[in-house]
């Protein structure tokens, strides 16, 4: 996978890269200009085209005061559809332009149970508090995190307390704990 963010003026752009790529490509970096100081598509109208090929967005990242990128990539087996995923999806079928490659996602995530899977639960400030005990002996990795606002704090609890199994939860906690120690905010 390469990984030299790509630049796409608008949407027809991205709708022909994605055209010729979305079954070789494991996924791809878009960069997106902030206020309006790089010509580009918007990561709005980027996610409705990824959709409609079967990929999703996700991470982002700030390239300074002007510019982010976004990753995008095909959207995996047992992927969960958000809420707000469905709606565009459902709105991107009725307008005719999704490809046979996002019906096929669709009726995977249909199929497999995560289409219409249920919201989860609010963090609460109890699981809040399991990290933060897990949290206690890091010095100002703890600091760090009881300074940090609670939807942040309840994001990091979130992706630790999703761990499965016990080792997966202890490499997210070190995850975490690296970040926290530099002061960063979720992934």
């Amino acid at each position: 996978m390469k990984d030299d963010p790509l630049v796409f003026e608008n949407r027809a752009a991205f709708k022909k890269w994605l055209v010729k790529n979305h079954q070789n490509s494991s996924g791809v970096w878009l960069v997106f200009g902030k206020d309006g100081k790089l010509k580009t598509l918007s990561a709005n109208e980027a996610l409705e085209e990824a959709l409609c090929f079967g990929w999703i967005d996700g991470l982002l990242q700030s390239l300074g005061a002007e510019t982010y990128r976004k990753r995008f990539t095909p959207r995996r087996k047992g992927s969960v559809w958000s809420e707000r995923n469905r709606k565009l999806a459902q709105k991107l079928i009725e307008e005719g332009a999704m490809t046979a490659a996002g019906h096929a996602a669709i009726a995977r995530a249909q199929e497999g149970g995560t289409w219409d899977r249920p919201k989860p639960a609010p963090i609460s400030e109890a699981q809040v508090e399991i990290l933060t005990e897990a949290l206690s002996a890091t010095g100002n990795a703890l600091t760090n995190f009881q300074k940090m606002s609670p939807s942040v704090r309840r994001t990091y609890t979130g992706f630790y307390l999703a761990a499965k199994n016990e080792d997966t939860r202890k490499k997210r906690l070190e995850r975490i704990i690296e970040r926290l120690k530099e002061n960063k905010k979720p992934m």
